[in-house]
């Protein structure tokens, strides 16, 4: 985005890529209304001309920071379209190589991206480090890393202290230390703050693990069409994995290091701001979740089975139908909505405008007959509950340890404890699958073979971390003439659809407290937990003031 003044003296914002918008009204301390909006790309039909060969690495072109899920998705949506089943060493893999983008995604979100959110850098910097350590003994659980000294959290308050003197001191909003919604005491924030550098190691060791594979950058050899990459073409990007017996001891010795601090420290953490914020357990809920099956393993059900799940936790649909998922492009919207989702602004605020006609304005994606859901990890989380089995008394104990009801799964701190939840739960099933992936016999086959029909349609599905991922391709004389997509957070975002029902971003803010309008702190956490996929602004409208603040929120 750049700014620049139009014609008439106004002052622009001139959008050369995708931009989500959301409006908040704000009324006596309380969000009153939402608004979510935007324009981007996603329509996978502006970039035609692949081959069916091309496809996964087509596929990336418009995407951002989801690469590797859209990789996978129209791989399997080519297998679909071929009948092909997937092999179980490639199985392996591809649950492995995606298992490790979910933990390095999760932890940077938690340590980096969200926890000023709830955590502040300056209150941290205020707190006594041989308290802090007695915090931390009895803080945690029997056996959860319980060893931190009163000389290991000076030494972090130090650093702390030089990290804040940079830019990020306003990352973390060092400045706003007083805000009236942090919660907790300064042992508390410098608590986890201290963590912030052992999940960066976590997520180095994380990707040395993917190098060793050969399964980093983008060739994403995990996800060829039938399987996995097998050096047949000769091309540098069609090298396959190094499955030797070295590569993967090597491996799980390194995941066994991330295991400990996921289930040790990242889940502990995350259940000490829940009881440090138990109002948030009862705002930001939705109407509906939905998550597609992912993580199959070798063989046999999925370890996250995925489902379309109420407001309360139980299941409507027990297997997610993605051809009941579709899209409303124009809902027929009351005029005064209209003017805000289409940002026609009063003149005192800036006008946005777009250089790039094949930008579009946000759909309304809907699942027919359930409207409009949730996607991501607490969706993910919320169907695996429902679901029950080892994966659902999980959870229960996990809201248990934070003192929480079920009920408080649909919430702010939901979404805040289903990345710790689903961390955990995907770094146990990891090592399980390096095992089985060491005990198939050497000679398993690790790609399926068959020819593509020269015209057809197939479907492919995958949740990544930021949720449900729908490719849907049509070939004509072997080449893709048809390819649509419906990305997380276009069901996350979007606007209401022309039966009045809000998105679920739009719901979530529905009341959320706002105590300092200047400072909208509490919606932030809203929108950062539903994690825009690009750029994102915030307007609020103080109705007290009747002002408008415009903030970046992302």
């Amino acid at each position: 985005m750049t700014g620049r003044n139009d014609a008439n003296g106004r002052r622009e914002i001139v959008c050369v890529g995708n931009l989500f918008v959301v409006s908040a009204r704000v009324s006596d301390g309380r969000t009153t209304a939402a608004w979510s909006t935007g324009r981007m790309l996603h329509d996978m039909n502006a970039l035609l001309g692949s081959t069916a060969a091309e496809a996964p690495d087509f596929s990336q072109r418009p995407s951002c920071l989801c690469n590797a899920g859209h990789a996978l998705a129209i791989a399997r949506a080519l297998e679909d379209m071929a009948g092909v089943r997937v092999p179980p060493a490639a199985r392996l893999v591809r649950g492995i190589v995606q298992s490790l983008q979910y933990l390095s995604d999760h932890l940077a979100h938690f340590y980096v991206f969200h926890l000023g959110d709830w955590l502040n850098l300056g209150r941290a910097l205020e707190a006594d480090p041989a308290a802090t350590a007695r915090l931390a003994e009895g803080d945690r659980e029997p056996g959860e890393g319980r060893t931190a000294s009163p000389e290991f959290f000076a030494r972090e308050a130090g650093r702390l202290a030089e990290l804040a003197r940079g830019e990020a001191g306003a990352f973390f909003a060092v400045g706003d230390r007083d805000h009236p919604a942090y919660a907790g005491a300064p042992e508390a924030h410098l608590l986890v703050f201290s963590h912030a550098d052992g999940a960066a190691g976590v997520r180095a060791d994380l990707a040395r693990t993917l190098k060793l594979l050969r399964c980093d950058g983008s060739g994403h050899p995990a996800y060829r069409v039938g399987g996995l990459a097998d050096g047949t073409t000769g091309e540098p990007g069609d090298a396959p994995p190094d499955l030797s017996t070295d590569t993967l001891e090597r491996c799980a010795g390194l995941l066994r290091g991330c295991r400990v601090f996921i289930e040790e420290t990242f889940l502990p953490d995350a259940l000490l701001i829940a009881r440090l914020y138990p109002l948030w357990a009862r705002l930001a809920g939705v109407n509906a979740f939905l998550a597609w099956p992912e993580f199959p393993g070798a063989e046999g059900p999925a370890l996250l089975p995925g489902g379309v799940c109420d407001a309360d936790g139980h299941i409507l649909d027990s297997r997610a139908d993605p051809e009941r998922a579709c899209e409303e492009p124009k809902p027929a919207w009351p005029a005064a909505d209209a003017e805000r989702y289409r940002l026609h602004l009063p003149p005192e605020e800036p006008a946005y405008r777009w250089d790039n006609a094949r930008l579009e304005w946000f759909s309304a994606p809907r699942v027919r007959g359930r409207g409009a859901c949730e996607v991501g990890p607490l969706a993910r989380i919320v169907a695996a509950r429902a679901a029950g089995g080892d994966a659902g008394a999980f959870v229960d104990g996990t809201l248990g340890r934070a003192g929480l009801p079920p009920a408080a799964l649909n919430s702010a701190l939901g979404r805040l404890l289903a990345r710790g939840m689903e961390a955990v739960l995907l770094a146990r099933a990891t090592t399980d699958w390096l095992d089985a992936l060491r005990r198939l016999p050497a000679d398993s086959p690790r790609r399926a073979f068959r020819p593509l029909p020269d015209g057809g349609e197939g479907e492919g599905l995958a949740e990544i971390p930021r949720g449900a991922l729908l490719h849907r391709v049509r070939m004509e004389a072997g080449h893709v003439v048809r390819h649509e997509s419906i990305v997380p957070s276009l069901w996350n975002f979007s606007p209401r659809d022309g039966a009045g029902a809000p998105g679920p971003l739009e719901l979530a803010l529905a009341a959320t407290p706002v105590a300092d309008p200047t400072r909208p702190l509490e919606l932030l956490r809203t929108v950062h937990a539903f994690d825009p996929c690009n750029a994102c602004m915030l307007r609020v409208e103080d109705s007290d003031t009747g002002r408008t603040l415009t903030v970046d929120a992302k």
